[in-house]
């Protein structure tokens, strides 16, 4: 059957539709829809002696069996129809209309994957002061920051109810920029996907992205709620909007982009995607629970110090894995893999030391003296010990340098720390000289 046969037998289907929602005196509103939804409605539609002709001769169209199933032909065609009810406004027969439906029908059903959005505002961001002002940032792996603007969204299939929800979302206190963070997700379209919504991974992408930005750079950048969409330009029985996470009204300071950072995160990005495929094996301590703590120090409402504080700690202690005589072997740990000389070492020594001592009054409910709510404004200075640790043990969980196991940086870390030469082959090897 040619494309020509089966148009026109779409077009007999649908006059025969009008006609029976005119007759039924019918208004629009009632009759637009996703198909199944609303099965009084379909019947209005399915009943008609053309329904099932018309059905059997969509299934002959090239790819509609391998991609959406030839099972699938009742939901096509009254989606079809419904779509058809949305692009006019009254129920006359419109060739014009009809015409750009049937076209956006064929394409999508010539393109062989569906295609997964999320967009979602990006806070506390901003770019150096003397870069030019960026419209799109490409961070790889179908993500993307972009400069936010409702026509920019729209050319990517967010609609104006999504526009809608992320204006509101940018009202939410604190952190306001002027970016989105974008995600898009790529699926081979199948008869078993034809009406999934894949949120999981375009969220956790983001996510991932959100990490490495992190890891590479200081500042409170975060996402606010992430509205997800199959980007399409015919709709095969999607109705509603979904939602991933939401804002937290997080205080901060501002996430200052680069291209040293561009660099840097598109590196750690494919390592944490890595991760995640192999696991953590290769890493000593617990480098998983230390990413998700350190992750956790950024998202806390309210945005407090004494937080903040406690949750770059217990990043600490699970990256190093330390159960025993914890203030001293982790500053230690710290002070030797960071400092390049002994004067630095013993100032991060000793910075370290009240870092820890501050964290155990905390948790103990002490009442905190001047010299520790002193730690508690250095706490972005702790962070940063936090950041540079766990980006190089990332690297290392990854692909460890030659000749080094996770032991070496686990039980016998210690001990190797204690001889210089030993000691700076380790910091080169994960890259912290």
């Amino acid at each position: 059957m040619t494309q020509d046969t089966i148009k026109a037998a779409i077009r007999e289907f649908l006059n025969n539709c009008l006609s029976k929602a005119s007759n039924a005196e019918l208004r629009l509103e009632v009759i637009r829809g996703v198909a199944f939804y609303d099965g009084t409605r379909d019947e209005q539609f399915t009943s008609l002696t053309s329904f099932e002709a018309t059905t059997q001769a969509l299934t002959t169209l090239p790819n509609f069996g391998e991609r959406y199933g030839n099972d699938s032909r009742n939901r096509i065609l009254l989606q079809f129809l419904y779509q058809y009810f949305e692009r006019v406004d009254n129920l006359q027969f419109h060739e014009a209309a009809f015409e750009s439906l049937w076209i956006d029908f064929l394409a999508e059903l010539a393109e062989a994957h569906w295609i997964y959005c999320g967009v979602a505002n990006l806070r506390h961001f901003r770019l150096e002061d003397d870069a030019p002002t960026a419209t799109q940032i490409e961070l790889g792996d179908g993500i993307s920051i972009r400069g936010r603007s409702p026509a920019d969204l729209k050319s990517l299939g967010f609609d104006d109810l999504i526009w809608e929800r992320i204006a509101e979302d940018w009202r939410t206190p604190f952190g306001h920029s002027s970016y989105v963070l974008v995600s898009e997700h790529r699926a081979p379209k199948s008869p078993d996907n034809l009406t999934l919504m894949d949120s999981f991974t375009v969220s956790n992408k983001a996510l991932r992205a959100l990490q490495a930005l992190r890891l590479c750079g200081a500042g409170s950048i975060s996402i606010g709620a992430m509205w997800v969409i199959r980007a399409r330009r015919f709709n095969v029985g999607f109705g509603g909007v979904s939602q991933s996470g939401f804002s937290i009204p997080t205080m901060g300071t501002d996430y200052i982009w680069t291209k040293d950072i561009g660099c840097a995160q598109s590196v750690v990005y494919q390592e944490l995607a890595q991760l995640e495929k192999d696991g953590y094996g290769k890493a000593p301590g617990n480098l998983e629970v230390a990413l998700r703590v350190f992750m956790s120090s950024y998202d806390r409402w309210p945005s407090r110090s004494d937080t903040q504080l406690l949750d770059a700690i217990t990043s600490l202690e699970a990256l190093f894995g330390l159960t025993t005589e914890l203030s001293f072997r982790l500053a230690y740990r710290v002070a030797s893999l960071l400092a390049s000389s002994d004067a630095d070492r013993g100032e991060t020594l000793k910075l370290m030391k009240g870092f820890y001592d501050t964290r155990s009054k905390i948790v103990h409910g002490g009442q905190l003296k001047a010299a520790q709510h002193s730690y508690l404004e250095k706490v972005e200075e702790l962070r940063s010990f936090v950041r540079r640790l766990l980006k190089s043990f990332v690297s290392f969980a990854v692909k460890p340098p030659n000749g080094y196991r996770k032991e070496h940086l686990g039980e016998e870390l210690d001990g190797r720390l204690v001889n210089a030469a030993e000691r700076e082959k380790i910091r080169a090897a994960l890259g912290l000289t």
